[in-house]
């Protein structure tokens, strides 16, 4: 019998050593980096006179655009990078977890952000004035709602892939973008241009970059398990 239990015992210590690996790495991680050759695009001062509310919620000062922010060394901010095709037909459950975008100084933050199918969004006024949220989507319903007072918070979702302008029609200044996509395997660089995609299956991809103002690419990627793969982007 104490042979019998030693063999078993050895037996599930490999068993337990065999699925370590699978159990430790995820899958493999993706760095992307989108850089922009040529002339740097100037950012121009928004005229935010035609609200008072906006000149105050900012203390008076001056609020660049946007549109196309690209640092002294050329890095892209606000880029979306993703998955754009390798997933096959793998599904994925969209996170309880909800992201907010807010209103505030009569300017969306995020800018630029990314959602699941099915991921609630919450839509907040951190200001002191009427703001009314246009969403301009052309592949699902698109919505448009009044927040007239400050605090004022409305959840929406999105039901298919897409990358959707949001515009206030108070404030023509105002437009964000959220990129929506039916799996998690998406981001949106920061100040130096990057953005990190993990846990991403082993396997041959597709990834694509998006921005509203230089356009799409795409680049041909192999991510194995553990392992950083690394991809860069350049705009003309």
């Amino acid at each position: 019998m104490k042979a019998r239990n030693v063999i078993a015992g050895t037996l599930a210590g490999l068993v337990a050593i065999t699925l370590l690996p699978s159990a430790v790495f995820a899958g493999g991680t993706l760095k992307a980096t989108v850089k922009k050759d040529g002339e740097r695009p100037k950012r121009k001062v928004i005229d935010q006179a035609a609200d008072p509310n906006c000149v105050k919620a900012n203390d008076g000062k001056k609020v660049g655009t946007e549109n196309a922010i690209v640092s002294k060394g050329g890095e892209v901010m606000n880029a979306i990078v993703y998955v754009k095709d390798g997933l096959g037909d793998k599904t994925f459950d969209p996170p309880t977890e909800k992201k907010e975008i807010d209103q505030q100084g009569c300017i969306y933050r995020p800018h630029v952000m990314t959602v699941m199918t099915g991921q609630p969004l919450t839509v907040k006024n951190n200001d002191d004035t009427l703001h009314n949220i246009h969403s301009f989507a052309k592949k699902q319903r698109a919505f448009n709602f009044a927040q007239p007072q400050k605090g004022m918070e409305k959840d929406v979702d999105f039901t298919r892939e897409e990358i959707v302008m949001v515009k206030c029609d108070v404030h023509p200044w105002m437009s964000a973008y959220i990129g929506v996509f039916a799996h998690p395997f998406h981001a949106v660089t920061d100040k130096e241009g990057t953005a990190s995609i993990a846990d991403l299956p082993p396997g041959e991809y597709t990834i694509g970059v998006w921005h509203e103002e230089f356009g799409e690419k795409d680049a041909k990627v192999t991510i194995k398990d553990g392992e950083e793969a690394t991809v860069e982007f350049t705009y003309e």
